[in-house]
C-alpha cells in the first residue's frame, strides 16, 4: 500500500536532532509508534519506553527533539495516536503521506557544558540576578510567583485562587529546605506529592522537579558530590512512576544534565555573569509553553540558592 501511494507522500527534511533521537531513529529498522499529536509537535515512543519529539523549529533544539521546518499548515494533523512509525536510517516514515528525511539534519548535543562553579561568588550574584528575573513580571498562573513567599507560612490572597498555588507553595519550600539540609526523606516526601501536579501537558510540579533536577546534574560537572547525585536519582525514581510518559521523558533528561537551547543560552549567561543577558536569557526560558519554562525556572532557582546556600532574594 505504502508503494502505490508513494507518489502522494509529503517529504519534509529534519534540520536538526538530539544526539539522543539520532542514536536512536538513525538506525535502520527503528520502530515506534505515535504517543501523542499537538499542533506544533507530535511524540513517538519506542519499543524500549523511549520518548522522542518531533518539533516544529520555532520550539528549537531540546533533548527530545527531532526538528522540522516550520510551515503555514502544520504537518501533525494528519497522524493519529497509535500509528506505527518505521525508519530506514535515512527516512522516518510518520505515515502513508509523511516522511521526513534524516540525512541533512545537524546533530545537536543536549548537554550544555557550562562552568558554573568556576568562581562561586560570581555564581552567587548571578543567581540574585536571576530571581530578579524570574520574580519581575513572570508569566501568569506560574510558580515563579512563589518565589518571594517560601518562607512566608501564607500566600497573598491574589495567590491563592490559583487551585495548584497553596500546595505548591509549601512543597516548594519543603524542597529547599530538604536540600539545605540533605534530608532525604523529606525530599522524597514531597517530590512524591509534586510529581503530576498541576495543569499542561507537563504538569507545574514536574517542570519544578526538571529544575531540581538539573542543577543536580549540573553540580556534579564542577563540584562532585556523591550525596547530591544520590539525592538526584532518588528524586528521578521517586517522580518518574507518578506521572505520565511524556512528562517522565522530560525529568530523565534533566536528571542526565539534559536542557534545551533557550536553557543553554541561560546557563551560558550565569557562567559569565553578565546581568542584561541573565535577565533577557531568563525571560526567553519563561516563555517556554504556557508556564513550563518558567515552572522549570522556579525548581532551578530554589535548588541552586540551596546548594550553594545564595544570598537571601533581598541580598
Amino acid at each position: 500500500m505504502r508503494a502505490v501511494n508513494q507518489a502522494m507522500t509529503d517529504r519534509v527534511e529534519a534540520l536538526s536532532m538530539s544526539w539522543r533521537v539520532a542514536r536512536a531513529i538513525r538506525r535502520e529498522g527503528w520502530s515506534g509508534e505515535i504517543l501523542g499529536v499537538h499542533p506544533r509537535s507530535c511524540y513517538l515512543m519506542d519499543e524500549d519506553g523511549e520518548i522522542y519529539a518531533i518539533v516544529q523549529e520555532n520550539l528549537g533544539n531540546g533533548p527530545l527533539n527531532l526538528v522540522i521546518p516550520g510551515s503555514a499548515a502544520p504537518p501533525f494533523q494528519q497522524l493519529a495516536v497509535g500509528e506505527t512509525v518505521r525508519s530506514n536510517g535515512d527516512v522516518l516514515m510518520l505515515s502513508a503521506s509523511l516522511d521526513v528525511g534524516l540525512a541533512k539534519a545537524e546533530l545537536w548535543d543536549p548537554k550544555p557544558y557550562v562552568a558554573l562553579g568556576a568562581d562561586l561568588g560570581l555564581l552567587r550574584r548571578s543567581l540574585a540576578v536571576l530571581f530578579e528575573a524570574a520574580t519581575t513580571d513572570p508569566p501568569d498562573k506560574s510558580l515563579t510567583h512563589l518565589l518571594p513567599y517560601l518562607e512566608e507560612e501564607d500566600l497573598p490572597a491574589p495567590l491563592l485562587k490559583v487551585p495548584h498555588f497553596p500546595r505548591s507553595h509549601a512543597l516548594m519550600a519543603g524542597v529547599a529546605e530538604g536540600l539545605a539540609n540533605r534530608n532525604r526523606r523529606g525530599l522524597k516526601v514531597v517530590t512524591s506529592s509534586l510529581a503530576g501536579l498541576g495543569p499542561g501537558l507537563t504538569p507545574a510540579g514536574d517542570d519544578f522537579l526538571a529544575g531540581v533536577l538539573l542543577v543536580l546534574a549540573l553540580v556534579q560537572q564542577y563540584r562532585a558530590d556523591a550525596e547530591l547525585g544520590e539525592i538526584g536519582a532518588m528524586l528521578l525514581e521517586t517522580a518518574a512512576p507518578r506521572t505520565h510518559e511524556i512528562s517522565a521523558a522530560y525529568l530523565k533528561a534533566a536528571h542526565a544534565g539534559e536542557a534545551n537551547d533557550r536553557w543553554h543560552r541561560l546557563l551560558a549567561a550565569l557562567a559569565v555573569g553578565e546581568p542584561p543577558a541573565i535577565a533577557e536569557s531568563a525571560r526567553v526560558v519563561m516563555q517556554t509553553g504556557e508556564t513550563s519554562g518558567a515552572d522549570m525556572l522556579a525548581g532551578f532557582v530554589i535548588a541552586m540558592r540551596a546548594v550553594h546556600d545564595s544570598p537571601a532574594k533581598d541580598a
